[in-house]
């Protein structure tokens, strides 16, 4: 758990938590440009499954898995958008 939100943290979302019975929200400060660069690290079968909404991110249908796997998966789908902030910027 601790190793999550220091991975969302380190991604530049501030909360997570359930949305209903099927989604999981990442609340975010950051802007829609911003979302779209990190997302671009996402594996193209992932894409669909975040959705940038003003604010926050809803993760789609993670909210029907258990509780483990929900941690293991966004544990592991936080690596991906790691990827792209330790990427330098082109200048």
């Amino acid at each position: 758990m601790l190793e999550l939100k220091l991975m969302a943290k380190q991604a530049g979302f501030s909360r997570i938590k359930p949305e209903g019975k099927q989604h999981v929200v990442m609340e975010t400060p950051m802007e829609e440009p911003a979302w779209k660069k990190l997302s671009e690290k996402l594996p193209s079968h992932l894409k669909t499954r975040f959705v940038y909404s003003g604010g926050k991110v809803v993760v789609r249908g993670l909210g029907v898995l258990k509780p483990e796997k929900q941690l293991e998966s966004l544990t592991e789908w936080l690596g991906y958008l790691q990827g792209a902030i330790a990427e330098p910027l082109a200048s």
